[in-house]
C-alpha cells in the first residue's frame, strides 16, 4: 500500500467521520491511532435520533484502555517464528499493530468494512506492511483458519453474540493453542465466561493502569481448551 492508498482511505472515513490522529506509546515504542472524534457525543447524538441497536454505535471509533494493555502483553512476549495470531474485534487495530511493529507475524479482523478501513490506514499511518487485515463475522466464518494465539480486547459487551464468539473461538483456535483476552474488569461479562467454561479453562490476572489522575481496572485472561491443560 502506498500514501495514495492510504488518501483514498481517508477520503472514504471522512465521509461518515470527523477522525483525529491519537499518538500512543507502549514498552518505548509509539505508534499513531487514527480514531473517530468526540466518540461520546457522536453516540448521544445517534441515540437521540432513536438508533435501536446499541451493537450498531461505533463503540469501535476509540481506542479503549483494555487493547494499550493487551498491546503491552504482546509486546514484551518474544516473537516465534511460524506462529500465527489472530486479533479478533480489532477495533482501531492498537493490540494488533504494536504486536506486529514488535515482529509478530499478526492477523487483524473486524467484522464490518468501516472498521476495517480504519485498521488498513492505521497500518499504513505506521508503514506496517507486514500485516494481514480481514473481515471475520463469529457468527458467519467462512472457510476459518486456525490459530496458534486468538487475542481480543473489549469483545465480550455484548452478549446476543457470546454463543458466536465461543463457538468460533473454538473453530479457530489450533490444537494447544492460546487465547488471550483484555477487558474492563467493571464490565460485567459473567454470561460469556460461563459459556466459555463449558469448553475452556482460563486464568485471570487484573492489573491496575493509571494515565494522568485516572486509574482504570482491567483484566487479562490466557484461556486453553480443558483437555490440554
Amino acid at each position: 500500500m502506498t500514501n495514495q492508498d492510504l488518501n483514498e482511505i481517508l477520503e472514504l472515513i471522512e465521509k461518515d467521520y470527523r477522525t483525529e490522529i491519537m499518538p500512543i506509546t507502549v514498552a518505548e515504542r509509539t505508534l499513531r491511532f487514527l480514531q473517530i472524534a468526540d466518540l461520546d457525543n457522536l453516540i448521544l447524538q445517534r441515540l437521540a435520533t432513536g438508533e435501536p441497536d446499541v451493537a450498531e454505535l461505533p463503540f469501535w471509533g476509540k481506542i479503549w484502555e483494555a487493547s494499550i494493555l493487551l498491546s503491552a502483553y504482546l509486546a514484551v512476549q518474544p516473537v516465534v517464528p511460524g506462529r500465527q495470531i489472530l486479533e479478533i474485534g480489532s477495533g482501531m487495530g492498537v493490540s494488533g499493530l504494536f504486536a506486529a511493529a514488535c515482529g509478530h507475524q499478526i492477523t487483524l479482523s473486524d467484522h464490518k468494512e468501516e472498521i476495517i478501513n480504519f485498521i488498513r490506514a492505521n497500518a499504513l499511518l505506521n508503514n506496517l506492511e507486514n500485516v494481514s487485515i480481514i473481515n471475520v463475522d463469529w457468527c458467519e466464518p467462512a472457510g476459518q483458519q486456525r490459530y496458534d494465539w486468538i487475542v481480543g480486547s473489549e469483545v465480550v459487551y455484548h452478549r446476543p453474540t457470546y454463543d458466536c464468539l465461543v463457538k468460533f473461538l473454538g473453530q479457530a483456535l489450533k490444537p494447544q493453542g492460546t487465547i488471550f483476552l483484555a477487558k474492563s474488569t467493571a464490565l460485567p461479562a459473567s454470561g460469556f465466561f460461563s459459556r466459555l467454561s463449558q469448553h475452556f479453562k482460563f486464568k485471570r490476572l487484573d492489573k491496575v493502569m493509571r494515565c494522568e489522575d485516572e486509574e482504570y481496572a482491567i483484566s487479562l485472561y490466557a484461556v486453553r481448551r480443558k483437555e490440554e491443560v
